[in-house]
């Protein structure tokens, strides 16, 4: 019988093989590579840097602190024929209080074939994640406090589809952002302070898959299927940075607690030699990552980005190359 085996193996197979041993079968696995080559070459310590278009990822509120608008994408394919991407465009709203952020990220595999008990292999299998997102960031202190303290949401819909079965979800996340700006001490020269962050960020709040397979079992005749819900693990993300050295030093700590994983920790480093490039590096949960970053001018005002990242993953044969290209204005 086509389709039995189909439907249950790669609802479960499917994630694993995605996303790495850690998060297979979760409901969220798909959405667990990452987006932005910054923070991935940092170790996935981003939640209390949260910069540039990709930091709604990791803390919505740390987009309030942007005063460039920009765009950044990427798009990778990866071992056992799986594709992901993202695009996403940064705005700030007002001279110094808030920003906002519009996002799609996306994440399936190809290639994949219905086979029955009997072994007969039929159709193609679609499985594919699309997550659109808005988030909006807000600072609450005064303009030019030594203090500015921001809170953030992240509205996402996600639809996944998977042997034609789709389910959607809308959920969201929130996050606190906190600046400090030191005193100058030695680890200053005549440029910018340092600067402590920290941040907090509790994601995948109500995100959940109302599942059902009734129509797909129609389509093969039969007169059979069930509902379920698949809910996504609640993520709470807790981290301290450093900018230091006129801003081109950024140690990062991060803790993140999954709600079925457990706790992992997450150690980057990002150096900037010259205003124009930035060397990174970092421990995603005790796995090595590291990265550069290119910022060339064009003219006064306007960037380009492009960041490169080599990760490994949990559960994954060969490493992650990712590059991510965008520009701030």
């Amino acid at each position: 019988m086509v389709g039995a085996a189909a439907v249950v193996l790669w609802m479960w197979v499917v994630p694993t093989v995605a996303c790495g041993d850690d998060a297979g079968g979760q409901a969220s696995a798909y959405l667990e590579w990452g987006v932005g080559a910054q923070a991935v070459a940092m170790g996935g310590a981003f939640t209390a840097v949260a910069s540039g278009p990709t930091g709604f990822w990791w803390n919505p509120a740390g987009i309030a602190q942007e005063r460039q608008g920009g765009f950044e994408a990427a798009m990778r394919k990866m071992s056992f024929d799986r594709q992901a991407g993202y695009a996403v465009l940064l705005h700030p709203v007002g001279t110094e209080e808030a920003a906002v952020a519009l996002s799609w990220v996306y994440a399936g595999v190809g290639d994949l074939f219905e086979v029955g008990l009997d072994g007969y292999r039929g159709e193609e299998i679609s499985d594919y994640t699309n997550a659109v997102g808005f988030s909006f960031g807000r600072r609450f202190s005064p303009p030019h406090s030594r203090l500015a303290f921001s809170l953030g949401l992240t509205l996402r819909y996600v639809q996944h589809n998977i042997a034609n079965i789709s389910a959607y979800s809308i959920g969201f996340d929130v996050g606190a952002h906190v600046r400090y700006q030191l005193r100058p001490t030695y680890f200053t020269d005549e440029g910018t302070p340092p600067e402590i962050r920290f941040g907090l960020a509790v994601q995948r709040l109500n995100q959940k898959f109302p599942w059902t397979t009734t129509d797909y079992w129609a389509r093969q005749g039969e007169d059979a299927g069930s509902s379920f819900e698949e809910m996504f693990p609640v993520l709470v993300r807790v981290g301290v940075a450093g900018l230091l050295l006129d801003q081109r030093l950024v140690p990062a700590v991060d803790i993140v607690f999954d709600e079925k994983q457990g706790m992992t920790w997450h150690v980057g480093v990002e150096g900037r030699p010259h205003p124009l490039f930035a060397l990174r590096a970092g421990l995603d949960d005790g796995d090595p990552a590291f990265g550069v970053g290119l910022r060339p001018k064009i003219r006064p005002g306007t960037e380009l980005l492009f960041d490169y990242a080599f990760a490994v993953q949990p559960g994954v044969i060969d490493a992650e190359h990712i590059i991510s290209l965008g520009i701030r204005f």
